[in-house]
């Protein structure tokens, strides 16, 4: 499949199931609350509330912002670091935060409550993948346009306009997606030492079958290690990386449908939409093969039930893999990040899809106590570096150092082992502002930023780009089968199970619960929607 198979397929056995918003209310009690100015903010970058009353919007009232977002939490260092930038923002626009740092077990649940009750959510984080068009549909998040002409001229100055797509909703802007990677390409990424110690070559692997005999190698001579770790209650699965000879002799046909359950996927040569589970012959053949690795015991045994990540199984010393982007310099990232040194295999070339582009992106609640005080904090997320470093990396001297004589790079303090031994290690660098304001770890390459730029710059649009398909119509029917999915993807994402009995028993269910009124409603949209952009 092409892009949006990617990253949506995977992570769509996590939201698939969340309910459809009831209803949204408005909260308009305001936080006010008397505070002084903290000193010692790095002076290039202060501006105190009186001068921004001065010389802008109004921000003498004081409020305190609540913000969402999902990542490793909780995290020992959480409260120093939120201190941190409280300090900041109260010299920068008068306000603080409330940060809501939920863990990826609980957020989807969460968010979907917050939204229901008409609890307070200024800013929160809100990807394409978890049911952003059908919360936009009802109320959950507020139109930005005006908002960011007034307030996010620093967005609109850095953010490539085609970004900006990505949030978009019937012609207006509802989220605001983070400065980083505007394609997609994922990689399986290895431990460099196990990779050296057989002679493996990462350049050899053209295909995901060309992996087998190193599986077997590490079956038989590393055995507390699972040769492949998935988890099927989660976003670790072989789809992440789909380059098995039958997709590459189809040439990646088949894209999945930004805001569709996962099973509806467009045929690019026939422009009809199909059902994978039964009329896709490379989905076919991918879980067959899964199920055949199942068999052969290089897939972790528990994969369709277990909750531990790839890169949390990686940590512990269960295996020797995990999943990750192939941007540039990502496998020094991730190195960084896991404490473990890592090389990737080659993705494919990079494509935008509305998936690639929507993935990661911050909305406005329609609670929200301040619009344009959120919108501010946006757009400082997106052009002062002070900041976005605090919420990505914690506080210089605690959670890292600064190396002298390289400007711009960072390392861990003496005496600390790894990011996550620092207290701050939330890996949420992807989801916050502006990705290319963030300091480079000891290792990483100087023009990273550049080599982004040119991988930006080579990446195409696939054929469903701008399309959003919206549930609403068949809305019960979506609720019905996403719970089907649900059930059935993690079998079939592990091969934890034959797979031709899974799949007989997959698409009955499909075919009872109204699978082909969504695939008849897709194609109406995405026909009405190809019509206008001609």
């Amino acid at each position: 499949m092409k892009a949006a198979r990617k990253w949506g397929m995977a992570l769509a056995l996590l939201v698939a199931a969340m309910p459809v918003i009831a209803g949204c209310g408005n909260n308009n009690d305001s936080n006010s609350k008397a505070s002084e100015s903290p000193s010692g903010q790095p002076a290039a970058t202060s501006t105190s509330s009186g001068e921004a009353k001065a010389n802008g919007p109004d921000i003498s009232k004081f409020r305190k912002l609540k913000v969402y977002t999902v990542g490793n939490f909780p995290q020992p260092d959480s409260k120093a670091v939120v201190a941190e930038i409280n300090k900041y923002l109260k010299e920068k626009i008068n306000a603080e935060i409330d940060f809501q740092g939920l863990p990826w077990s609980s957020w989807a649940e969460k968010m979907v409550l917050a939204y229901q009750s008409g609890e307070q959510v200024d800013l929160t984080f809100a990807p394409n993948w978890a049911d952003f068009a059908n919360n936009v549909a009802k109320g959950a998040f507020l139109p930005l346009d005006d908002l960011l002409a007034k307030y996010g001229q620093g967005i609109t100055q850095s953010l490539d306009p085609r970004f900006l797509e990505g949030g978009t909703v019937d012609g207006k802007i509802y989220a605001i997606p983070t400065n980083k990677e505007i394609g997609e390409s994922h990689t399986i990424m290895l431990r460099k030492d196990i990779v050296d110690k057989y002679g493996f070559d990462v350049n050899s692997i053209q295909t995901l079958e060309d992996l087998e005999p190193w599986l077997e190698t590490i079956k038989e001579k590393e055995p507390a290690y699972a040769p492949i770790w998935l988890s099927g209650s989660g976003s670790d699965t072989l789809a992440y990386f789909d380059k098995t000879r039958e997709s590459m002799k189809e040439n990646f046909r088949y894209e999945l449908v930004a805001g569709a359950p996962a099973v509806i996927v467009l045929d690019t040569k026939t422009d009809k939409m199909v059902i994978s589970s039964m009329e896709s012959d490379t989905a076919i053949y991918r879980w067959k093969l899964y199920s055949d690795w199942f068999k052969k015991g290089y897939i972790n045994k528990d994969a369709a039930t277990t909750k531990t990540s790839a890169e949390d199984a990686l940590k512990a010393g269960k295996t020797w893999m995990k999943f990750g982007s192939d941007k540039p310099g990502s496998d020094k990232e991730d190195s960084s990040a896991t404490g473990v040194e890592l090389v990737k295999l080659k993705g494919n070339e990079p494509e935008i899809s509305t998936a690639s582009v929507s993935n990661s992106m911050m909305a406005i609640g329609r609670t929200s106590v301040d619009p344009e005080r959120t919108m501010m904090l946006l757009n400082l997320l997106h052009t002062d570096p002070y900041l976005v470093n605090l919420f990505d990396f914690g506080v210089e001297g605690k959670q890292y150092v600064k190396i002298e004589g390289k400007d711009n790079f960072i390392k861990l303090p003496d005496g600390v082992a790894t990011r996550t031994d620092t207290g701050w290690n939330p890996g949420i660098e992807w989801m916050i502002g502006n990705q290319t304001l963030t300091y480079l770890w000891d290792g990483e390459s100087a023009d990273k930023w550049q080599k982004f730029k040119e991988y930006n710059d080579s990446a195409h649009k696939v054929k469903s780009f701008g399309f959003n398909f919206n549930t609403d119509p068949v809305k019960t029917e979506v609720s019905v089968i996403s719970n089907i999915i649900k059930e059935y993807r993690p079998l079939l994402e592990t091969g934890s199970l034959d797979a031709d009995k899974v799949l007989a028993e997959y698409n009955s269910k499909l075919k009872a619960n109204g699978i082909e009124k969504i695939r008849t409603e897709a194609q109406k949209q995405y026909d009405e929607w190809k019509a206008k952009q001609s």
